[in-house]
């Protein structure tokens, strides 16, 4: 089970990141479609919204506070669902499930977590 989590955490992350550099490849014109939440400049969101994907993106395959960065990925997923029209369909739903396992799960065996909390678990 720990290396199908591995491949999940590396296989989500990685994902996440090549959906990020395909943002900003396409950043004029995607950026129309941003939302101004309480009135903050769409390039503004845009720019908030990349870099903390990114930073998650991240810290998933590292294997670094994972359930924390699942769980915020996926309120994001939420927000987008409960903002509506901003895209969020099947895809957004498959994401919203791998980050739900990835919260139950956590890291696994093979995640810096693991290695920085050591704990009576047989490899």
């Amino acid at each position: 089970m720990d290396w199908a989590v591995l491949y999940l955490r590396l296989f989500t992350g990685a994902s996440m990141l090549f959906h990020n550099i395909g943002k900003i490849q396409n950043y004029n014109e995607i950026i129309s479609s941003y939302p101004s939440p309480l009135y903050i400049n769409p390039p503004a969101v845009f720019v908030i919204v990349t870099v903390a994907e990114a930073l998650l993106a991240v810290l998933i395959i590292m294997g670094l506070w994972v359930r924390m960065s699942a769980l915020v990925m996926s309120l994001g997923i939420l927000l987008m669902f409960a903002w509506g029209g901003f895209g969020a369909g099947e895809p957004e739903f498959a994401w919203l499930g791998i980050y739900v396992f990835l919260i139950v799960s956590g890291g696994g065996l093979y995640a810096f977590d693991a290695a920085l909390t050591p704990s009576d678990r047989k490899k």
